[in-house]
């Protein structure tokens, strides 16, 4: 990443822009759910909704890196979710089954699988994407006008 432009602002009287100079083939986002204040561990249980597939990284990228990369979507293939309070709470993993294209839910031992509109429903604490290589952006965009049409 490199710093694009600073601007003013009222906190820190400076704001950074940075952009990507590449794209890596699996990018992990993490939410920060936990703080911990002078007396106890505090969770913000904020529901984020996003996509699961086809997010576009194209505007996020330099100027100058845009013509090297061919392919700029991503798509979810893991959801990390953690349910109830900080300290007692537990884990459950939501992965997507790549030969059938179907949603499983894993927690401890049972494995069920899901419907994919649950899953932005969640409190997602750590999400794993992979870089989309079956279409272009230009195959994605000239689809999208058709469909439009």
């Amino acid at each position: 990443m490199r710093r694009f432009e600073e601007c003013q602002t009222f906190n820190d009287s400076y704001m950074k822009r940075f952009m990507l100079t590449r794209l890596p083939e699996y990018l992990i986002i993490t939410y920060q759910r936990f703080q911990k204040n002078r007396f106890f561990m505090e969770k913000n249980p904020t529901i984020v909704n996003f996509p699961i597939s086809n997010v576009d990284f194209h505007d996020c990228l330099a100027e100058e890196a845009r013509q090297s990369h061919k392919y700029t979507t991503y798509d979810l293939i893991a959801n990390i979710v953690h349910d109830g309070p900080p300290q007692e709470g537990h884990y459950r993993i939501q992965l997507m089954h790549e030969a059938t294209g179907k949603w499983f839910q894993l927690e401890d031992l049972h494995v069920s699988e899901i419907l994919p509109q649950i899953i932005t429903l969640t409190e997602s604490y750590i999400q794993i994407w992979r870089l989309n290589t079956k279409k272009t952006r230009e195959e994605r965009m000239g689809e999208e006008e058709m469909e439009t049409a």
